[in-house]
């Protein structure tokens, strides 16, 4: 066990003529009377191999102290140079009150997003790694074999194996924010965050870091994890509450493997309530790695554009179920039971047919998992993966819908009077259930006035 030392933080002058990095991924509006300032740190320590680092520290945090909730939510930078759990969650959080915290504790992301920003500001940042620098190239969306040099989990671990670093980053930087002497006085409660590639790191955290790095008390830096988008480990008991939670789309194809050996979708385990092992696994039915219900990602010409669009083609409507709502709703649950001490919901597994894909109903959407008023009053047939040319869902990160036709339609619901019912019922039924937060049922409700016929 290590003992962490935090982190030394020193804010950086925000009047500099240079440019400033700032994470990507931020799509949403402000809620309304939110106020948060933005600022930007360098933490400097030792990592676990006794290297020295200096690397940047972004802030968001309420303007008035008082508004602050005492929880801050560490993100660390994906290695795309974004930040996805603020990029999805982001108003949950501000309007919450919560800080955020988003370290580049990686050093691919530092030497390739943060420091060509601008060299002469960032020219004292560094990280070290005795790995050599990753030489696979990202898996394309069909690249499926886990024996074929390209697989996902491959790469995944040799970003790890280049990241070495991160863990002793992580650690010392949530060491540093529980202190006054960085950007937030009163903090109560740190939890991590990851999504896709920082899930990765967040696991990895899980696994090697959180009982190898503690306060000096003995306690965990951590209050509590929220590792997403990256099924790679069967979490076993930490004293801290963990929420895994899983997109359809991650695990859509059975074929597709995050790790070498085991079986597929080896990461399921029961949910726990003892206090050495609070637990709860939430698998989104119908829902995408990526949520691209919002502009720019609700653009297939987007996705095209940007090569990831697998078998897509501009005709394709995207998938509209609510991913970031979902997201905002456990993160809500974790901040609430480690806070709080508030016990989550339990949800289903998605079901599974003998043959290792996910079972459907009679319009073709998922039956189990954790359920959105859009799956079980739908208007479409939601694929949460582009298919293959045999029907397959392959790998990829986004997902596509086909509509109801107007028969389908009246034939479900009568009209569209019969469709609004049905849909503000299980609406208000799916929010005391506690899988959606009240905040976010009115945007849900402009599914209403989409479903015309």
């Amino acid at each position: 066990m290590t003992e962490v030392a935090p982190a030394e933080l020193r804010r950086l002058d925000p009047g500099d003529s240079h440019r400033a990095f700032v994470p990507g991924g931020e799509y949403h509006r402000r809620p309304a009377g939110v106020d948060y300032v933005e600022t930007e740190w360098l933490a400097s320590g030792t990592d676990d191999d006794g290297h020295s680092y200096t690397t940047q520290v972004y802030v968001r945090l309420p303007r008035d102290p008082a508004l602050f909730s005492g929880t801050v939510l560490v993100e660390p930078l994906h290695a795309s140079g974004i930040a996805p759990i603020f990029m999805y969650s982001s108003p949950y959080v501000l309007r919450s009150g919560h800080g955020w915290v988003c370290v580049a504790s990686q050093k691919s992301a530092l030497d390739t997003h943060v420091k060509p920003v601008s060299p002469e500001r960032y020219a004292a940042l560094h990280i070290a790694s005795a790995a050599p620098a990753p030489t696979m190239a990202r898996p394309g969306p069909d690249r499926r074999d886990r024996n074929a040099s390209g697989n996902l989990g491959a790469f995944l671990q040799e970003l790890l194996r280049y990241n070495h670093a991160s863990d002793a980053i992580l650690a010392q930087v949530g060491a540093a924010i529980r202190g006054s002497n960085g950007p937030f006085t009163g903090v109560r409660h740190v939890l991590l965050a990851g999504h896709s590639q920082t899930g990765s790191v967040v696991t990895n955290y899980i696994v090697n870091g959180h009982r190898s790095h503690r306060l000096a008390d003995g306690s965990s830096v951590f209050d509590g994890y929220l590792p997403t988008g990256c099924p790679t480990e069967r979490f076993g008991p930490r004293e801290v509450p963990i929420i895994q939670v899983i997109s359809e789309g991650d695990v859509a194809d059975p074929g597709t493997w995050f790790h070498d050996g085991g079986e597929p979708r080896h990461y399921r385990r029961p949910d726990s309530d003892d206090p050495g092992d609070r637990y709860r696994l939430y698998e989104l039915a119908g829902v995408p790695h990526m949520g691209t219900r919002y502009p720019p990602h609700n653009n297939t010409a987007f996705w095209i554009e940007f090569g990831d669009a697998a078998s897509l083609t501009p005709d394709h409507v995207m998938n509209s179920l609510p991913h970031n709502e979902l997201f905002d709703v456990t993160l809500d649950h974790l901040v609430r039971w480690v806070v709080e001490g508030t016990t989550p919901p339990k949800a289903d597994r998605i079901e599974v047919t003998a043959d290792g894909t996910f079972a459907q109903d009679s319009h073709g959407n998922s039956v189990g998992g954790v359920r959105c008023v859009q799956l079980d009053v739908p208007r479409a047939r939601y694929y949460s993966t582009p298919l293959g040319a045999a029907g397959n869902p392959t790998f990829s990160t986004i997902g596509f819908e086909i509509p109801f036709d107007a028969a389908t339609m009246k034939q479900e619901y009568g009209d569209s009077a019969g469709y609004a019912e049905r849909f503000g019922r299980r609406l208000d039924e799916i929010v005391r259930a506690g899988w959606l937060l009240p905040q976010d049922a009115d945007a849900m409700r402009s599914d209403i006035q989409a479903a015309t016929w």
